[in-house]
C-alpha cells in the first residue's frame, strides 16, 4: 500500500500539473496523498514538515541567481537588445533559413543567461513575423525555439541556475565536463538544425518557399529603435567573461581558506556575481533603450518568484517522498539496476525529471534524494564529479519536456497552438535528439575527454 501511495500521487502529479493546475498546489496535495498510505508520518506533517524544509532550503541556496538571472533577461528583452540578435541573425542567413536563424538566436540568448521563458517571448514575436514574410509552417516555431533553447540550458558553461543545482552538492562549477558536453551539444544542435530544415521542407513546396510576399511586417521590425548587434551581444559576452574570472578567483586556495570560517566558498557566487555585474554595465551602455530601468529591475525581481518556486516545491515533493520508509525500496531498485554506473546517473536524472516535467525540478529532487548515493558511486566506480554533473543535467534534460511539462505547456500556450498542432516536433528536439546527445557525451566520456 505505501509503494501505491507513491505511484499515485506521482500519477495524479503528472495529470494534475499536465490539466494546467499549478505546481504550487499539486505538490503539497500529492505528498499528503503519497503520506496518507503509510504511518511514517501524520499527513499535515508532510506539507508543514518536511516539503517546506526541502521547499526552503532549495530557495536559500539558490534564490539570488535566480533572481539576477530573471533581471538580466528582462533587461535584455525590454532593451531589445535580445530582438536585435534574433533580428540580426536571421538578416544574417537569408529567408530560407528561417528556422536556423531562431535556433542560433535561442542558442545565444538562452547559453548567455536570459530566462527560456523570456526567450519564448523576445523571440517569438520575430519568428512569426519571419515565418508568415516567407509562408513557413508556424506550428514549426515552438520546436524552432526550443531547438536551440534546449542544448543550451544544459551545456556547459551556460549561465542558467540548472547549471548551478548540483554545485552544492559535488562542488562543480557550471563548466564541469566542458569537452564531453560541448560535443554532445554541438552534436544536438547540428541534427536540430538538419531536422527542423527537413520538416519545413516536407510542409511546403521549394515554390511556396520562394514564392514572393509582399508583407512589410518584417522591416517594420527592422525599423523600430533597437541596439546594435554588438552593443547588444556584450552583455552575454560579459556574463561568459566574468564568470570565468571569478570561477577561477573562487577556486584559488587562498580564496578557500579565507572565506572557510564564513561557511565556505558558495558555488553559485561566481555565475550570481558575473550575471549582477553585468546588470549594471547593461543600464549605463543600454540607458537610451531602457525607458523604465527601474521598473524592468523591480518587474524582474517579481518575475523570478514563480520559476523558484515552483521548482523548489517540487523538489520539496521528493523532499517528501525521500522520507517515506517505502522509497528506500525503490530506490534500492533504480540503484541496483544492472547497466553502467554512468548510465544509472542518466537513467534515474532522467526518469524523476519526467515524472516532475521538469529539468530543474528533476535535477533539484535527484541531488536532494540522490546525492549522496551518486558521491559514492562516484568514489567506487572512479567516476568524476566534474563528469556526473555533465551526466545528471544531461540526463534530466532527455525527459523534462513531456507533454506535461511547464515549459511546454507555456510554450504552446504563448504561441497559441497545441499539443496535437506542434508536439511532435517539440518531443524530436527536445527529448529524442537529447537523448542522442545524451548517448555522445557517453561516447565521449568513454575516451577520457
Amino acid at each position: 500500500m505505501e509503494f501505491l501511495g507513491i505511484v499515485l500521487s506521482l500519477i495524479l502529479l503528472i495529470i494534475l500539473v499536465y490539466r494546467g493546475i499549478s505546481i504550487l498546489i499539486v505538490a503539497p496535495l500529492m505528498a499528503m496523498l503519497a503520506v496518507a498510505f503509510c504511518n511514517d508520518m501524520p499527513i499535515i506533517t508532510a506539507w508543514t514538515g518536511p516539503l517546506m524544509s526541502a521547499t526552503a532550503k532549495f530557495i536559500q541556496d539558490y534564490f539570488p541567481v535566480f533572481l539576477v538571472g530573471a533581471i538580466f533577461g528582462l533587461l535584455m528583452s525590454s532593451s531589445g537588445a535580445a530582438k536585435t540578435i534574433a533580428l540580426w541573425i536571421s538578416k544574417f542567413l537569408g529567408a530560407k533559413d528561417a528556422c536556423t536563424a531562431i535556433i542560433i538566436a535561442s542558442f545565444l540568448l538562452v547559453y548567455g543567461g536570459v530566462s527560456v521563458f523570456v526567450v519564448v517571448f523576445a523571440v517569438l514575436p520575430i519568428a512569426e513575423n519571419i515565418f508568415e514574410k516567407n509562408k513557413l509552417p508556424r506550428h514549426l516555431i515552438p520546436a524552432a525555439i526550443l531547438a536551440g533553447a534546449m542544448p543550451a540550458y544544459g551545456a556547459p558553461g551556460a549561465a542558467q541556475f540548472i547549471n548551478t543545482i548540483p554545485i552544492p552538492f559535488l562542488e562543480t562549477t557550471i563548466y564541469s565536463g566542458f569537452l564531453s558536453g560541448i560535443f554532445a551539444t554541438i552534436f544536438w544542435i547540428i541534427i536540430s538544425i538538419f531536422y527542423m530544415r527537413r520538416e519545413v521542407k516536407k510542409s511546403l513546396s521549394i515554390e511556396q518557399l520562394n514564392e514572393p510576399n509582399t508583407s512589410k511586417s518584417q522591416e517594420n521590425l527592422f525599423n523600430t529603435k533597437l541596439p546594435g548587434i554588438w552593443a547588444s551581444l556584450f552583455p552575454i559576452m560579459l556574463v561568459i567573461i566574468f564568470n570565468v574570472i571569478f570561477t577561477g578567483y573562487f577556486s584559488n586556495s587562498s580564496v578557500i581558506e579565507y572565506f572557510a570560517s564564513y561557511g565556505g566558498v558558495q558555488g553559485i557566487w561566481p555565475i550570481t556575481i558575473s550575471i549582477s555585474l553585468t546588470i549594471v554595465i547593461m543600464i549605463i551602455l543600454l540607458r537610451n533603450y531602457l525607458i523604465h530601468p527601474l521598473k524592468d529591475i523591480s518587474k524582474g525581481a517579481a518575475d523570478s518568484l514563480l520559476p523558484i518556486f515552483n521548482t523548489a516545491i517540487q523538489v520539496g515533493y521528493g523532499g517528501v517522498i525521500k522520507k517515506l520508509s517505502a522509497f528506500a525500496s525503490i530506490k534500492i531498485i533504480l540503484l541496483s539496476m544492472v547497466i553502467p554506473k554512468l548510465v544509472l546517473i542518466a537513467v534515474i536524472s532522467a526518469i524523476i525529471a519526467g515524472m516532475v516535467g521538469s529539468a530543474s525540478g528533476g535535477t533539484g529532487i535527484v541531488m536532494q534524494v540522490f546525492g549522496d548515493e551518486f558521491l559514492d558511486i562516484a568514489k567506487v566506480y572512479n567516476i568524476s564529479n566534474d563528469n556526473m554533473h555533465r551526466i545528471i543535467i544531461f540526463g534530466a534534460n532527455s525527459l523534462g519536456t513531456l507533454p506535461h511539462s511547464g515549459l511546454v505547456i507555456t510554450l504552446l500556450g504563448i504561441c497559441k497552438l497545441t499539443h496535437r498542432e506542434s508536439y511532435k516536433q517539440i518531443f524530436v528536439v527536445s527529448v529524442f535528439f537529447s537523448f542522442l546527445a545524451t548517448l555522445i557525451l557517453f561516447l565521449f566520456l568513454l575516451i577520457g575527454l
